[in-house]
C-alpha cells in the first residue's frame, strides 16, 4: 500500500471554467523525496492543498495514509499527516510573536508544555530564527516569515512535509539551508513534496513530476528529465534547464542531474585540453572590461548619504534596519540590490520612494531633499513608483483594466486618455487588454497577478521603476518576461532599481549594490562585483557562469573575458578553444548544441 494514492483525481475552483486538475493518478511512498513543476497556473499549490486535506477532489479518490480524505476521518488524516508550507508565508503565520506561532500548532495538538517547548527549539534552530523567538512575527521580512512558516511546519512533526515555492524569498545561503534542511527531512524517513520553479532544486529530488494544465506530463527521475524529456515536451522545454545542464548542452557534453560548478569545469577542462594547450600562468580570466556604459550625470535618480532606518524607534522592539548607507543612483541606469535576507535592501527602496523616512542622514529624490518640509510626497511616489514584495498582494479592483487605471486616474486621466495609458501598459505588461480588461483579478493565476500588479507601476510613467523580489515564485518564462520588461524601461531613459536573491538576474543590470547588515559593502558592475570584489562573507553566491570559469582558470583553461551568462560563457570557452586547437570531445555537436541554450 502506498503512503499517499490518487486515482483519478480532478478538481475545480467554484465559478472556473476548467479545472484546475485534470484526471490525476499517482502514488507516492514514505520516505520519498518528489519535486512538483510546472508554470504558473499549472495546479502544483492545488495539488499540495488536496494532499493537505484543505481541498477536496471535485471527483476521483485521493487516499492519506490508506484513509480517503473525503471521509471526515480521512481529512483529519490528511490535515495531521502533511504539513503545509504555503507560497505566501503571511496567510500562514497567526501569532503576534516568532516562538508564540511556531507553538500554536503543537498547543493544538494538546501536547505537554515541555514536548512544545523542545518542538519550537529544534524548529527555530534548523531555520535559523533562533535569536529572532521573542520578536514580533509580522515586523519580519519577507524571507524571515518564509523561514517561520517552515518552522510551524517542522514543529507539528508531521510524516509528511509540503513545500509550496519555500525558497522563493530566501538568499543564496539561507536557500542552501533549506535544501539541506529538506534532505535530512528525507535521511530522517519523512516524505518530503517541493513545489518549485528553480529546476535546479527540482533536480536534487529523487523524482520530479511537471504539470502542465492540471495534467501530468512527466514523472521519473531528474536523470531522465535532463537528458531526454526536456525539449520533447513544449511544456517541459519551457521550464529551461538548471545552469549546469544548460552549459553541458551548450558544449555538447551529456547532462549530469546535480552537478557543481568544480565537477562540470573538471570535465569541460578534460574535453578542451586533452592536448595539454592552453594551459598558461595567471588568473584564468581575461581583463575586467564591461559593454555596458552608465552616463555620468549631474544630478543622480537618487542619492542616500549616511541614511539611516530603525523600525519602531525608541521602543523595546526597536529594530535597526539602515546603518549609515551612501549610495548614489545615477539617471537612466538599472541597479540590483543584492544581499541577504533582512540586510536592507526593501528598507532602501522604500526609502527611495518615500514611503519610509530616514532616522538620519541625507536622502534625495530627482535632487529634492526628501527632509524638506512642505515636499509633496505624493508626488515624488507617481515619479517613482514601487511594486512592494509579492505585489499581487495589493491587487484590489475586482476587474484586471480598474485595478491598471487606479494610479493613471489619480493622476488626473480620465477619459480616451486613460483607456489609451492603461492598454499600453497591459501590453507592455505582457497582458493583452482586450482579453485581460474585464477579467475578475482574484480568477488570475499567480504569475498572471504579478503582470498587472506591474503593469499598475508601469501605467504611472513615473521616471524611475523600483521593484522588490519582482521575479519570487514564477516560473521562468513569466520571470523571463518581467526582467524583459524591467530592462526595457531602463532602456528608454528610466531609472530601474530592483531587489533581487538571484546572482543571474543581478549580473544583468548595469550596476550592482551588495548589502550586508544595514550597510552597502559593496558596489560597481557585475564584472567586478562577482569577479574582482567578491566576498564569501556576504552570504551570496556568484552567479553560475563565474563559479565555472574561475574553476576553468584554476585547471589552466584560460578565458579572454569575464563571462556572467552561461550563453555568454559558452561562447568564451569555444573562441579560446578554437584559437589554440584545443581538441573537443564532441566536435560539431557543440555548435548545434549551443543554439538550444537560452541566454
Amino acid at each position: 500500500m502506498h503512503f499517499i494514492e490518487l486515482d483519478r483525481v480532478s478538481f475545480s475552483y467554484p465559478g472556473s471554467s476548467s479545472p484546475a486538475l485534470r484526471d490525476i493518478s499517482l502514488s507516492i511512498d514514505e520516505g520519498e523525496y518528489l519535486a512538483v513543476v510546472g508554470a504558473n497556473g499549472s495546479g502544483k499549490s492545488t495539488l499540495l492543498r488536496l494532499l493537505d486535506g484543505l481541498r477536496l477532489p471535485s471527483s476521483g479518490e485521493l487516499r492519506v495514509a490508506s484513509r480517503a480524505t473525503s471521509s471526515e476521518e480521512g481529512r483529519k488524516v490528511a490535515l495531521r499527516t502533511v504539513g503545509l508550507v504555503f507560497q505566501s508565508p503571511a496567510d500562514q503565520i497567526v501569532s503576534s510573536s516568532v516562538e508564540e506561532d511556531v507553538a500554536f500548532g503543537p498547543e493544538n495538538l494538546g501536547l505537554p508544555r515541555q514536548e512544545i517547548r523542545r518542538r519550537v527549539d529544534l524548529a527555530l534552530a534548523a531555520v535559523g530564527l533562533g535569536g529572532e523567538r521573542h520578536r514580533a512575527s509580522h515586523f519580519l521580512s519577507a524571507g524571515q516569515q518564509q523561514r517561520l512558516a517552515i518552522a510551524g511546519a517542522l514543529a507539528m512533526d508531521a510524516r509528511c512535509l509540503a513545500f509550496d515555492e519555500a525558497t522563493a524569498m530566501l538568499d543564496p545561503e539561507a536557500c542552501d539551508e533549506v535544501l539541506a534542511l529538506l534532505d535530512l527531512l528525507v535521511g530522517e524517513g519523512r516524505t518530503v513534496l517541493h513545489v518549485t520553479h528553480d529546476m535546479g532544486e527540482a533536480c536534487r529530488a529523487g523524482r520530479v513530476l511537471v504539470l502542465d494544465a492540471g495534467s501530468i506530463v512527466f514523472d521519473g527521475k531528474p536523470e531522465a528529465l535532463l537528458s531526454g524529456a526536456l525539449g520533447q515536451v513544449d511544456a517541459i522545454a519551457a521550464l529551461g534547464l538548471p545552469e549546469y545542464a544548460a552549459l553541458a548542452r551548450a558544449l555538447g557534453l551529456e547532462p549530469i542531474a546535480r552537478e557543481s560548478a568544480q565537477a562540470i569545469a573538471e570535465r569541460i577542462a578534460e574535453a578542451y585540453l586533452r592536448q595539454g594547450e592552453n594551459r598558461r600562468a595567471g588568473s584564468g580570466l581575461g581583463p575586467a572590461s564591461s559593454s555596458r556604459v552608465v552616463a555620468s550625470p549631474s544630478v543622480p535618480a537618487f542619492e542616500l548619504r549616511d541614511a539611516r532606518h530603525a523600525y519602531l524607534r525608541g521602543t523595546v522592539n526597536e529594530r535597526v534596519s539602515l546603518r549609515g548607507v551612501d549610495l548614489a543612483v545615477p539617471s537612466g541606469a538599472s541597479l540590483a540590490f543584492v544581499g541577504r535576507t533582512g540586510s536592507g535592501k526593501s528598507t532602501a527602496l522604500q526609502l527611495l520612494d518615500g514611503l519610509v523616512a530616514a532616522s538620519s542622514g541625507e536622502l534625495r529624490s530627482f535632487g529634492l531633499d526628501l527632509s524638506s518640509p512642505g515636499l509633496d510626497f505624493r508626488s515624488l511616489r507617481m515619479r517613482a513608483p514601487l511594486a512592494i514584495q509579492r505585489p499581487e498582494s495589493a491587487l484590489f479592483e475586482r476587474y484586471a483594466g480598474d485595478d491598471v487605471a487606479f494610479g493613471p486616474r489619480n493622476l488626473g486621466l480620465s477619459g480616451k486618455a486613460l483607456v489609451e495609458r492603461v492598454r499600453e501598459a497591459m501590453e507592455e505588461a505582457g497582458l493583452g487588454f482586450e482579453a485581460f480588461r474585464d477579467r475578475q483579478t482574484r480568477g488570475l493565476s499567480g504569475g498572471e497577478k504579478r503582470r498587472l500588479a506591474l503593469a499598475g507601476v508601469l501605467a504611472m510613467r513615473g521616471e524611475a521603476l523600483l521593484l522588490d523580489e519582482p521575479t519570487s515564485a514564477l516560473d521562468q518564462a513569466a520571470a523571463a518576461s518581467i526582467l524583459a520588461i524591467a530592462f526595457d524601461t531602463a532602456r528608454k531613459g528610466r531609472t530601474v532599481v530592483f531587489a533581487t536573491h538571484s546572482m543571474e538576474e543581478a549580473a544583468r543590470a548595469d550596476l550592482v549594490a551588495v548589502f550586508s547588515d544595514g550597510r552597502v559593502v559593496a558596489s560597481g558592475a557585475p564584472e567586478t562585483i562577482f569577479y574582482d570584489a567578491f566576498d564569501p562573507a556576504w552570504g551570496l553566491r556568484r552567479p553560475f557562469a563565474c563559479e565555472v570559469a574561475i574553476e576553468l582558470g584554476a585547471r589552466g583553461f584560460e578565458l579572454d573575458s569575464r563571462p556572467l551568462t552561461v550563453s555568454a560563457l559558452a561562447d568564451a570557452i569555444r573562441v579560446v578553444a578554437t584559437a589554440t586547437g584545443a581538441a573537443s570531445a564532441t566536435g560539431a555537436a557543440t555548435t548545434a548544441a549551443a543554439a538550444k541554450v537560452s541566454p
